[in-house]
C-alpha cells in the first residue's frame, strides 16, 4: 500500500473537497483525484460519496481511516526514529574502555555525549583488554579504547592509533619526600603505590623504569579503576598515585595532589581505538567515538610530557 496515496485520501477526508485537499497537499486536483481513485481500486471499496462540490467519507471510508491514521501516526514515529539513528542522534552503543585512561576520558566523554546527543543509550565496560578484545569479537560492543602496546595485532581487527597520553607519580601537598632535594627512583618505593590495574605487560615495563631486580614488581598496594577513589586516598595519606596527567589535572588544580619531581623518563600511554574488520560502525558509535576523540584532543597532557 502507498502511504503517499494514504496521505492524500486522508486530506481529501478532513478537507471534504477535492480542490482544497489538493491545494494541501500540494499537487494538482486531477492527479489528485487519480490517486484516491487507485487506492478505491487496490481496496476494493470507496472511501467517498462524490457530491457536485463536496464529498463525504463512507461507512467503509471511516472504518478505513481509523486505521489508516494510526498507521501514519507509526509510519511518522518510525521516520523520526530512523533519522535519529541516521544521525546518530539515539538508538543504543555498547563500548569499552581500559582502567588505565577510563579516569582521565570517560567522565568528560559521557557529559559531552549526553549534552550533545541525549537520545543514545550508553553502555560502557570498563575492564582488562583480554576482557574488552574477547566481547568486542563476541560483539557485546562496537569498539573499544586501550593502550596499543596490550594489543596484539589481527586480521579480524582495526587498530586506530589516537594519542599518547603522559603520566607521572603524584602525592599529597605536604608529603615527605617533597622535602628531598633531587628525588630519586629508590626513594619512592618505601611508601608504596596506588594506580589504576595495570596489566603485567605494563607492569614489566614500570619495573625497568624503576631500576628494580628481576623477581621484584614495584610495591603497588592499592589498585582500584576508579581514580576519585584513588585521589581521596592519596590526598589522606603517604601513599604515591601513578596515573596519566589528564586523570589527574582536577586534583592537581584543587591542590589536593602535586606530581613528584623524580628523575624518571616519561610515563606515557599509546592510546588506541580497536574494532572489527567488516563490521560499519552504527551512526551513534560513531557520534560517541568522535566525541571522545575530541575529549582526548583537549585532555591535558596528551601532547607533551609535563617537566
Amino acid at each position: 500500500m502507498d502511504f503517499k496515496r494514504l496521505r492524500y485520501a486522508l486530506a481529501v477526508a478532513d478537507e471534504g473537497n477535492f480542490v482544497r485537499a489538493a491545494e494541501r497537499v500540494s499537487i494538482s486536483q486531477p492527479a489528485l483525484s487519480r490517486a484516491v481513485q487507485a487506492l478505491e481500486e487496490e481496496l476494493g471499496f470507496l472511501l467517498f460519496d462524490r457530491g457536485n462540490r463536496n464529498v463525504a467519507v463512507t461507512v467503509a471510508g471511516a472504518a478505513f481511516f481509523n486505521h489508516a491514521r494510526r498507521l501514519l501516526f507509526d509510519v511518522r514515529n518510525m521516520e523520526h526514529d530512523l533519522d535519529m539513528l541516521r544521525n546518530g542522534d539515539s538508538g543504543r552503543v555498547a563500548f569499552g574502555i581500559g582502567p588505565l585512561h577510563s579516569g582521565a576520558l570517560l567522565p568528560r566523554m559521557l557529559r559531552q555525549v549526553r549534552a550533545e546527543q541525549p537520545g543514545i543509550i550508553m553502555s560502557v565496560s570498563i575492564n582488562n583488554s583480554n576482557y574488552l578484545l574477547d566481547h568486542l569479537r563476541a560483539e557485546d560492543m562496537e569498539f573499544f579504547m586501550s593502550d596499543v602496546r596490550l594489543i596484539e595485532a589481527a586480521e579480524d581487527l582495526i587498530i586506530t592509533h589516537e594519542c599518547r597520553q603522559y603520566g607521572g607519580i603524584y602525592c599529597r601537598p605536604g608529603h615527605p619526600l617533597l622535602a628531598r632535594p633531587d628525588i630519586t627512583p629508590p626513594e619512592l618505593l618505601p611508601y608504596g603505590m596506588a594506580a589504576p590495574t595495570i596489566p603485567d605487560v605494563l607492569m614489566v615495563q614500570m619495573n625497568k623504569l624503576f631500576r628494580l631486580p628481576p623477581g621484584r614488581d614495584l610495591p603497588v598496594v592499592l589498585s582500584c579503576d576508579s581514580v576519585h577513589t584513588l585521589v581521596d586516598v592519596v590526598a589522606e595519606c603517604d601513599l604515591l598515585l601513578i596515573s596519566s596527567h589528564a586523570a589527574l589535572a582536577e586534583a592537581a588544580e584543587l591542590g589536593r595532589l602535586v606530581q613528584v619531581p623524580v628523575a624518571l623518563p616519561p610515563l606515557w600511554a599509546d592510546i588506541a581505538t580497536i574494532r572489527l574488520r567488516g563490521r560499519t560502525l552504527s551512526p551513534g558509535a560513531q557520534r560517541v567515538l568522535q566525541t571522545a576523540r575530541a575529549v582526548l584532543s583537549q585532555l591535558a597532557g596528551t601532547e607533551m610530557p609535563r617537566q
